[in-house]
């Protein structure tokens, strides 16, 4: 998250510090873009830079929480989850989500070809440090645990299950290149799903002695 005194920035500035930084990584991954270069196109002193942010890593979130923001804010007004017990359905995410593409600059540049492509330690991060546990997390479907034949310890603890839904693809890419096979990687993350969803069902929690 960038530091206060990036919010102190008057407006016009700090705009074209978000614009800029929107432009440059829609032309690359992450990898791709040095410090060095996101600030000279920015026109600011690399002082500066880290007086607004902790890092680039720091500005890459930051410029990622727009795009996520926007599909919360559809998610909301219209009353869409995106659903991970079901790999049909979260296939279509983007078709599903199709304002959200339109409101916010390079949508398909930055939060799918050059997210796809970011190094598996940044993909990670985000995961941890951004979607699990707050306020994004209202964009999952929890339905699945609705289910009244599920244990309640399992239905007590639905956010946590669906954290670890949300952590599969990054455990999944360690033994498949998503940027290589991409098929690969949506069938082991069904079987993955699968094999959660039938120890879910039949999961009972034994009384505490």
């Amino acid at each position: 998250m960038p530091k206060q005194t990036f919010f102190n920035l008057p407006d016009k500035k700090r705009n074209h510090i978000i614009e800029t930084s929107i432009q440059e990584f829609s032309k690359a991954p992450y990898q791709n873009i040095s410090i060095n270069h996101l600030i000279k196109s920015m026109g600011i002193p690399t002082g500066s830079f880290y007086q607004y942010f902790e890092d680039k890593k720091d500005l890459y979130f930051y410029i990622l929480s727009f795009y996520i923001d926007a599909l919360l804010e559809e998610s909301v007004s219209e009353n869409k989850k995106i659903d991970l017990l079901d790999n049909k359905k979260n296939l279509h995410v983007n078709e599903m989500f199709s304002k959200a593409p339109q409101s916010v600059p390079y949508y398909q540049e930055i939060f799918v070809d050059n997210f796809i492509k970011a190094p598996a330690e940044i993909k990670r991060d985000w995961t941890f440090d951004r979607l699990i546990g707050g306020n994004y997390m209202t964009l999952y479907d929890d339905s699945f645990f609705e289910n009244e034949q599920l244990d309640p310890k399992i239905k007590e603890h639905k956010n946590l299950l669906i954290g670890v839904a949300l952590a599969l693809p990054n455990i999944i890419h360690c033994f498949c290149d998503p940027t290589q096979n991409a098929q690969e990687e949506a069938n082991l993350f069904q079987f993955c799903i699968d094999v959660l969803k039938e120890g879910l069902v039949h999961y009972h929690s034994s009384p505490v002695k």
